[in-house]
Parts: C-alpha cells; structure tokens; sequence
C-alpha cells in the first residue's frame, strides 16, 4: 500500500503554517504528530493509495476533531482537511 508510511504534512491554518507528521500503519492505525505530541487517527479508512480519518487536534482555542481525506502518488500526498471553519487542501511529502 502507496499510503502506508510517515509523511510530513504541510496546512494552511488560521494559526499559520503547520507541518505535523502523519504516520500510518500497515494494521490500520495511526497518529498524528506535532510539537505538542501524538495523537491517535480515529475512523481510520484505508485504500491502496487513499485514507480517510479523524483526529482530535489540539489548537491554541483548544481541541477539535479534524477529519482529513487524503490520497498519496509515489512520494507525494495530496487531499483536504476539514474544520468547523470549512475544508482546506493540503500537501505532503513521504519521510524516510
């Protein structure tokens, strides 16, 4: 599976440019990384090249439940968050 990995993530939020990790599994979990720690992927629904997921994201304003849809081409992740305020794409590249 294309999407199996840890992928450094680039969002345009209303807090500026955040840069989390996302680390998905073979056996179907996940988190979601930042300087505040790790946070579990929920409703983590994989393809061969695509997930679906959310994640409980801590904010300055405190914490939201983000859902995320993304879809990966080589090295390369593409795909959308959604928040209260709306969806907004976002990028990524695989680490290694």
């Amino acid at each position: 599976m294309a999407i199996i990995g840890s992928w450094k993530l680039t969002l345009e939020t209303p807090f500026g440019v955040q840069t989390p990790t996302l680390r998905i599994a073979a056996d179907g979990t996940g988190g979601l990384g930042s300087s505040a720690g790790e946070v579990a992927l929920t409703d983590l629904h994989l393809t061969a090249e695509s997930a679906e997921f959310s994640a409980q994201v801590p904010t300055p304003m405190g914490s939201f439940n983000i859902g995320f849809d993304v879809s990966a081409a080589g090295d390369t992740l593409t795909g959308a968050f959604r928040t209260p305020l709306g969806s907004t794409p976002l990028s990524g590249v695989r680490e290694f």
